[in-house]
């Protein structure tokens, strides 16, 4: 053998171990990134609405945006979430009951308002329970073609509080601002 057969030869036998890596590597099945959590709070923001959590109507199962302290007609909740968007959104009242699973209404022109669903309820048309997920610790829905969408809107009801709803086709509403919803709590002031 010539000396410039043993180098070819050499080099081959140090590419093969390579390339076997490398087709080992290419076949890794890719990492589902889940994460679950627990007893947390979600937020809005706004226009004039600076981190305000999102309430459980009491009297009609709707999702609100104030301050619990002022009102009897909300409750606070507490959130678990898994950000598989497989899995619905379940949040409980805060010292009681459960509260339900958040759902959104999307679909058609509407602007329509988020609630949540108990074992009785039943779901307005185009109603879904699922889709959720987080997005930097922004609350997205991911529609069936993938896409992130956050469509939140703030309704003005009355004495600083809003009705949590979506705004499937993006239209401005009249006494409705676009609010972003976070697990991200306000900077304290």
């Amino acid at each position: 053998m010539s000396f410039r057969q043993g180098l070819r030869l050499r080099n081959i036998n140090s590419i093969i171990p390579i390339a076997a890596f490398l087709s080992f590597t290419c076949l890794a099945a890719p990492h589902d990134k889940r994460t679950t959590y627990t007893d947390i709070t979600l937020y809005a923001y706004g226009q004039n609405i600076s981190g305000l959590p999102i309430l459980y109507g009491n009297a009609d199962g709707l999702a609100y945006i104030g301050n619990a302290t002022t009102a009897n007609f909300t409750s606070a909740l507490s959130w678990d979430i898994d950000t598989s968007r497989d899995v619905a959104w379940n949040a409980t009242v805060v010292n009681g009951t459960a509260g339900g699973q958040l759902y959104i209404v999307n679909g058609g022109s509407s602007n329509v308002a988020a609630g949540f669903a108990t074992a009785n309820t039943t779901l307005p048309t185009n109603a879904t329970t699922s889709g959720f997920s987080l997005f930097g610790g922004q609350v997205v829905y991911i529609d069936s073609d993938s896409q992130f969408l956050s469509q939140f809107w703030a309704t003005e009801t009355f004495d600083g509080f809003w009705l949590l709803t979506w705004n499937s086709d993006g239209a401005h509403r009249d006494n409705s601002v676009p609010v972003t919803v976070k697990m991200i709590p306000p900077a304290s002031s």
